[in-house]
């Protein structure tokens, strides 16, 4: 598995071959926090549910975009993947925290093709609450995609209004189970095994030949917790 290793930023960007990844398969069950680095976030194993797993949250003096700062850059990242093409599975189970504001929507999801030193990504994730209500223009916002630094939810969505955003069935707090597919310039998502995606996304912003690491994105206000990781390349 020495294909999965980043031995040093050299590696991540002059270093990668396609033929290195076809058809392995890296599994971490999220038991521990085993070769996690934290991004403005605190991390722990707590049993959730029935289930051991990791619970994150973001740090108190993080700052949203409304004030200043950035929504998409609050996650866990893997230290020894790289990820170009191929399918990312995890469990997690997204909700506010107590006392958040209302806005806070229990975000959880992942990110992709992490360049973590220079801060590029692609992402998507879920907003658990607003699938659970009856107003249909906020169950159009359950699920986000992302691309970072350039591409946040803001931008996305007052540019291309409704395109990068849909509903999905979710439930706050409860455990869901996310696929993404990821070729070339294309990401689908399943939810809780749909053999249909739930969500597509064409034109990934940071094109084909971006290359990096995984992630386990939380946001303001939100308790996420993550289990069963596995990702294959292809």
């Amino acid at each position: 598995m020495k294909c999965f290793k980043i031995l040093s930023a050299v590696i991540l960007t002059q270093i990668f071959s396609y033929s290195c990844f076809a058809d392995e398969v890296y599994n971490h069950p999220l038991t521990s926090l085993e070769s996690l680095q934290k991004n403005s976030v605190n991390a722990s194993v707590v049993t959730y549910k029935g289930f051991k797993a990791i619970h994150a949250t973001v740090l108190t003096n993080h700052k949203s975009i409304e004030d200043g700062g950035c929504d998409n850059c609050t996650y866990l990242s893997l230290t020894d993947v790289i990820f170009s093409n191929g399918t990312i599975e995890v469990d997690v189970a997204g909700k506010p925290q107590e006392g958040a504001p209302a806005w806070a929507k229990g975000f959880i999801g992942v990110i992709f093709r992490a360049n973590t030193k220079e801060q590029h990504y692609e992402g998507v994730y879920l907003r658990p609450v607003n699938a659970e209500l009856d107003n249909q223009l906020m169950r159009n916002h359950s699920v986000q995609y992302f691309s970072y630094p350039n591409f946040e939810w803001k931008r996305l969505r007052d540019e291309f209004p409704g395109h990068y955003e849909t509903y999905a069935p979710l439930k706050s707090g409860e455990w869901t189970h996310m696929k993404i597919e990821v070729k070339d310039e294309e990401m689908k998502l399943y939810i809780n095994y749909s053999e249909s995606p739930s969500f597509i996304v064409t034109d990934l912003k940071l094109g084909k030949d971006q290359i990096g690491t995984v992630g386990l994105l939380t946001g303001v206000g939100s308790d996420a917790y993550f289990k069963n990781l596995t990702i294959t390349h292809k």
